[in-house]
Formats: C-alpha cells, structure tokens, sequence
C-alpha cells in the first residue's frame, strides 16, 4: 500500500479526545498552536486631497485649473509621473506639500533615483553596521519606501506623499521589485525578499509622484507594465502648466 506520513503529534491530544467522547471538533486549546493569522484586506479608502486655491497657484505661478487636473489624477490614480524637457518645472508641481500642508512636511519624503540605485535601498536590505562590541555585523534596515509606509499606516485618515526624483534614471524592475505587483493592487499583500514571513502592501493614503527628464530617456522606452501602473503627465515649455509661468514670475516680482 502506498501513503503518506504526517505529523500528528501537536494534535495528538485532540485526537484522544475525540475517541473518548466522541466530540468534533476537540477544543482549541488541545488541537495545538494555531496557525499566524493571514493578513485581513483593508478597505479601499483613500483621503479626500485638498482643492487646489488662488493662494497655490499664485505661489506656483501657474493656473489653478492646470494644478487642480494634475491633482485630481493624483488622487484618482494615487501613482502620477511628471515628464518633459530640463528645467520645466518637474519636481517644483510635485505639489506635495499642498497635499500634505505646509505644517506636516515631515509627511513628505523625496528620493532620488541613479544609475547605482538597487532594491535595498529603496525597500529594505542589510547594511554594515557595529555591535556593542565593536565587531562588523549585518543589519536589516528598511529603505525610504518601508519607513514612509509604516507612517502611513499608522495614521490612515492622512496623506502622505513620496516623491522619486529621475524616476528613469535606475533599473525601475531591479529597483521596484515586488513593489510592481503593489502598485496596481494596493488591497493585497506579498511577502518581501528579506522578510517572507511578514506579509507587506502599500497603504491606501500613500501617493506616490514620479518625474522624469524626458532628454535622458523618453517614457517609451518604459517597460508597459510600468507605464500601465502610472499616469504620465507632460510639462512641456509650449503648453500649459509651463506656458505662463515665466511670465506670472516676472509680474509677480514687477
């Protein structure tokens, strides 16, 4: 005959208990440890983002209605890439402090990409450091992406903003990661590389704001299943935002 061998022995004590009084199922407490819980899918609420007044656009030099469409996308999209020429304003509209208030900077956070950029610095991985001591040792330290996560989490009702700045500068499959999975499933979970025992997802209140310097690299040569996960944006000198910002600057300061 042929089977299979199973390890029966955390349950044993449910199974004498079921043969003596012939009761199903056996109490818990005699089944064994339970199994770790897995991870509930949270609702997919995002925050309400602010209107965009007369007092932004001013400050910004440009028209309301122009910010107010980048940010709606923003708020429907939760992932926008801002692109076009050198010096068009890319990471000045990230308008992320208008998202967060001027008062919560610190619910902001700006990284930027390069050529040398890898997944453990931007999720997490092990760093050199020293112990008591005074021996090298390995540590695992989460990157820009797990820290402003965990602070997003702990406080739902809130926006929080992460800005990459020359988002096409790095290795984006090399650099993202499991992250690609996330972007368009915020309500699930995946196991990260360096912890597969924690289930890890993208909070519902992170946005996320991408520039891109289209002279290095044009968003065609994005792989589809990046450009599928984030609404592109252009600023170009021609066309509005950018067209009028010069000249509301030089008004604005006679």
């Amino acid at each position: 005959l042929h089977g299979n061998v199973v390890e029966i022995t955390q349950g044993l004590a449910g199974l004498r208990e079921v043969l003596s009084t012939g009761v199903w199922p056996p109490p818990v407490d005699l089944v064994g440890p339970k199994p770790p819980d897995k991870p509930q899918v949270r609702p997919a609420v995002t925050p309400d983002l602010p209107a965009i007044t007369p007092e932004v656009a001013a400050r910004l030099h440009t028209s309301s209605g122009a910010l107010q469409e980048i940010l709606d996308l923003l708020g429907a999209r939760r992932q926008v890439v801002l692109y076009g020429p050198p010096g068009t304003g890319k990471t000045y509209l990230a308008l992320a402090a208008h998202v967060v208030g001027p008062e919560h900077g610190s619910r902001v956070q700006l990284v930027q990409f390069h050529p040398s950029y890898a997944y453990e610095d931007f999720i997490e991985g092990f760093r050199p450091t020293l112990t008591d001591e005074g021996q090298a040792s390995f540590e695992l330290q989460p990157g820009p992406l797990r820290r402003i996560a965990a602070e997003a989490l702990e406080h739902p009702g809130e926006p929080y903003v992460l800005i990459i700045d020359e988002l096409n500068r790095a290795n984006l499959a090399k650099v993202f990661g499991e992250l690609y999975f996330l972007l368009e499933y915020r309500d699930k979970f995946v196991n990260l590389q360096y912890q597969p025992d924690k289930p890890f997802s993208l909070p519902n209140n992170l946005f996320i704001i991408g520039t891109m310097n289209t002279a290095d690299r044009s968003i065609a040569l994005l792989d589809a299943a990046m450009r599928r996960r984030f609404s592109f944006i252009e600023l170009h000198p021609d066309e509005d935002p950018v067209r009028h910002v010069l000249g509301n600057w030089l008004r604005a300061n006679d």
